[in-house]
């Protein structure tokens, strides 16, 4: 990735360009899509998009890492010092993991044409790969960290399953449907996760 500009007018140029380049990847397809294509909707040159990135895969990139700083920002769970494991009750749990399953069925529902672009070249960018699978690593261990505050048995399993389950529903409502309400079917999930939680902290304590 080329050195970010820091003058104000070439990083909204350089913005305009990654906005531009969402819209095309999600509407014409990320093969279709060109540097020409990119830079005649953000109404710049194509000389323009060379500035700021070597071709289209390097600006799907910068994409993906936006992407992922977002979810990182929001994405924090419970702050394990915060805690005081006495007061833990299921309502509590089940109201962090809804809140957590809105925000990311939103963030992908959003732009699901771009996700399942990401999703696609990632299996043909090695770099790309890279920065999907350490994105997707901070949130795992978050999961994690959560987990493991409570001294939960296999806290490392029990975090990927419940990592799993999270991706799973919010996966299958954004782009398969599911038949029922996204509210009601993420209402269920936090119920689910929380109980699969509340669970194996109970077996840890007996």
């Amino acid at each position: 990735m080329k050195t970010l500009p820091t003058q104000e007018r070439a990083l909204r140029k350089r913005q305009a360009l990654i906005d531009s380049a969402v819209v095309e990847f999600s509407s014409i397809g990320f093969e279709v899509a060109t540097a020409k294509s990119i830079a005649a909707a953000a109404d710049v040159a194509t000389g323009t998009f060379y500035q700021y990135f070597e071709n289209k895969n390097d600006i799907l990139r910068v994409i993906a890492s936006g992407r992922f700083e977002a979810l990182h920002q929001r994405i924090k769970l419970f702050e394990p010092k915060a805690i005081d494991e006495s007061l833990l009750s299921r309502p509590l749990v089940e109201a962090q993991f809804l809140e957590t399953l809105v925000f990311v069925h939103e963030f992908h529902a959003q732009d699901p044409d771009l996700h399942q672009v990401l999703e696609q070249r990632r299996a043909l960018d090695s770099k790309l790969q890279t920065i999907m699978r350490d994105g997707e690593k901070v949130l795992r261990d978050r999961v994690w960290t959560f987990v493991k505050t409570f001294n939960i048995p296999n806290s490392e399993l029990v975090a990927d399953n419940l990592f799993s389950m999270a991706e799973g529903l919010v996966h299958r409502l954004v782009f398969h449907g599911a038949g029922h309400s996204p509210q009601h079917a993420l209402s269920v999930g936090a119920q689910m996760l929380a109980s699969y939680f509340i669970q194996n902290q109970t077996n840890r304590d007996r």
